[in-house]
């Protein structure tokens, strides 16, 4: 597994997780919900996926993988149950993060699994490069995010999944998801480059305000990580 903190505010990790899964790292209920996916490759960016985040999460509250306290909430989203959580009594531990994301991608040897972790919302999404209907951009960008699809080089594969992207992972970081709609995020790019692997944004979300992302290239992947900026928790 792969750690990311680079360009991240203090309080925010990233990690990557590829190859094979590690079940013993995840809870017996979430073993079990695996072996229900009837493709294999859903089996495994499903475990990549909570073993990324058992694992980052693990270092941070002081206990094994399985015993995270990772629960689904009632959007369908996972998040920390910190009531479960069995905090020593001599002395006060400092604050836990409470907030996480997870996301997945690829298919066999070529399947990752991505989480974040934060003191505030965070979201996180990958994605695969791949071929994308030359016309996408028209369903996701508003009229003013115009000047950074052309920035970024016009409507290209590599354009197009990045700004897919972006929009994801503050949709993810909201507890929404696609069903605020992708223009309901708008999104600025800071000095974007056609040609760069990594960078930063800033978006406005109408549900939940101020975002901050940073993304980069990790392999055939573009990795993004946006997080609420003035650590604002989004309407419930």
């Amino acid at each position: 597994m792969k750690t990311f903190r680079h360009g991240l505010p203090s309080g925010v990790e990233v990690a990557l997780a590829g190859g094979g899964a590690d079940p013993d790292a995840l809870s017996a209920a979430e073993r079990a919900r695996a072996t229900a996916f009837g493709s294999a490759d859903r089996r495994l960016r499903f475990a990549l996926g909570r073993e990324a985040l058992r694992r980052l999460a693990a270092g941070r509250l002081g206990c094994a993988p399985p015993d995270v306290p990772l629960v689904v909430g009632p959007d369908g989203a996972p998040r920390l149950d910190l009531s479960r959580l069995d905090l020593p009594h001599d002395g006060v531990p400092p604050a836990p993060p409470a907030f996480v994301s997870i996301a997945h991608a690829g298919r066999g040897g070529a399947a990752v699994g991505a989480a974040a972790l934060a003191d505030r919302p965070v979201g996180v999404d990958v994605e695969a490069v791949a071929p994308r209907h030359p016309a996408l951009w028209r369903r996701m960008l508003r009229d003013d995010e115009l000047g950074a699809l052309d920035a970024l080089g016009g409507p290209t594969d590599e354009a197009q999944t990045l700004l897919w992207s972006m929009k994801e992972a503050v949709l993810k970081g909201q507890r929404t998801g696609l069903r605020a709609g992708a223009r309901s995020v708008r999104l600025t790019l800071d000095r974007p480059a056609p040609a760069a692997a990594s960078g930063a944004a800033r978006a406005w979300a109408e549900a939940s305000g101020p975002w901050r992302l940073r993304y980069g290239r990790v392999g055939g992947l573009w990795l993004v990580v946006a997080w609420a900026e003035g650590g604002a928790a989004p309407p419930a």
